[in-house]
């Protein structure tokens, strides 16, 4: 052990400077490069799906009721699915909403949308909506008034307190005037955005006798009546969130959840609508990660080389160290510490740097992402210290391999041919 120290300090601090050799920091850069370069891929990816999933987590539910077919729930069928619900743990809130196409236009420009109803009065959501608002106000406290997404404003060219004209071409009906459809002007009071471009191009919050006018041609006021004398309201699905440790086990709850109830209902989850989109995320995140290693196994032929050149160049060190009795798997020792003490040295520094990167490319403006291609508008990491480990011990390892090689000539050499220059 003494001698490994006396030789890593030598190696070190000696007036040679043998570690700042030319192939020496060739190979710590390539070391350092490699690892980096994993590292940024990796936490840029795991950024994304983590942000990915957490956007589409916050800005809806997790497991949806629907009524087989093109039908609508009605009163019946949310009070057999709110007792339902009401009796499960992992439930934390279910809502009842009503939603569908709609097509919005101003005097310039048209665009498809949603409609979707909020109670906005209710601070606890199945979604983050009083959250998402960044610009006026969340309230809608006419039944004219909506709230848009940041990008469909954009769209329209439209802002706070602008109106825009909405229409459900759905509801079309032919009459002696011609075709008719349920229109409305509506105000816009508030302007989402959720970070996601699917929802910020798409979605508008409405109250719920608006959003029932252009679903059913009522409003609360003119509902019809059952048997009972009693208003008969209709909705196009109802909403539930989960308490957070049962959010992952959201498709099996559905399946457990739609048994219970006879399958008398569609329930889905939101890995139904989004599971494709994560097993490919997952699929290329690995994928790259495999193929980036190739750059730490090309770094180990740098370790290779570097490693060979010094055992060459410390020939005659060697012989006298095995002339004294020192055995070659002992000689071997001295250099596989020298090379894991750098190997270590360079891969967390370029773990290290390769975070800095990352962080670097998250916080600058000049390179972004195209919403509608890549769902989200800007680039997330996303720091798992366990998936860290695990490329340092891929680094680790390859270098590791990569320096047994060479040294496995120590043991082939002879003392008398080592003192006279000779192979």
């Amino acid at each position: 052990m003494q001698l490994i120290l006396l030789y890593l300090k030598k190696f070190f601090i000696s007036k040679r400077r043998e570690w700042l050799r030319f192939d020496a920091i060739f190979m710590y850069l390539g070391i350092i490069i490699s690892v980096a370069a994993l590292t940024t891929t990796f936490i840029i990816f795991e950024g994304y799906e983590t942000t990915l999933k957490k956007t589409i987590l916050r800005f809806n539910s997790h497991i949806y009721f629907f009524k087989p077919g093109a039908y609508d729930l009605d009163q019946n069928d949310y009070s057999l699915i709110s007792k339902f619900l009401s009796s499960k743990e992992e439930v934390e809130i279910f809502t009842p909403i009503l939603t569908g196409q709609i097509i919005t236009s101003t005097p310039s420009r048209v665009k498809g949308s949603i409609f979707k109803s909020i109670d906005w009065r209710n601070l606890n959501q199945a979604s983050i909506y009083h959250e998402a608002v960044k610009q006026g106000t969340w309230k809608l406290e006419k039944t004219e008034d909506i709230v848009i997404g940041k990008y469909l404003s954009k769209m329209l060219n439209v802002n706070i307190s602008d109106t825009i004209q909405v229409m459900n071409t759905s509801s079309a009906h032919i009459g002696i005037s011609g075709i008719s459809y349920r229109s409305k002007k509506l105000v816009i009071v508030g302007i989402f955005d959720s970070g996601m471009y699917e929802y910020d191009s798409r979605y508008i919050f409405m109250n719920e006798e608006t959003a029932r006018y252009f679903e059913t041609g009522e409003s609360n006021s003119n509902l019809s009546y059952n048997n009972k004398n009693q208003q008969v309201k209709t909705y196009t699905l109802i909403e539930v969130k989960l308490k957070d440790e049962y959010i992952d086990q959201a498709t099996e709850l559905a399946i457990k959840w739609d048994n219970e109830l006879k399958n008398d209902y569609q329930i889905s989850s939101w890995m139904h609508f989004n599971g494709n989109l994560f097993s490919l995320l997952t699929l290329e995140k690995w994928a790259l990660t495999i193929i980036i290693s190739f750059l730490i196994i090309v770094a180990g032929f740098n370790v290779i080389t570097t490693t060979y050149a010094s055992i060459q160049d410390k020939r005659k060190e060697l012989g006298l160290l095995k002339t004294i009795g020192l055995t070659g798997n002992k000689i071997a020792a001295i250099f596989m510490t020298q090379i894991c003490l750098i190997s270590t040295f360079c891969i967390i520094f370029g773990i290290l740097s390769g975070i800095a990167i990352g962080y670097l490319v998250s916080y600058q403006s000049i390179i972004s992402l195209k919403g509608e291609v890549y769902l989200l508008d800007k680039i997330y990491i996303h720091v798992d210290f366990v998936k860290m480990i695990l490329i340092f011990l891929i680094a680790f390892t390859i270098t590791g391999f990569a320096a047994l090689i060479p040294l496995k000539q120590i043991s082939k050499m002879r003392e008398i041919d080592i003192l006279r220059y000779r192979k």
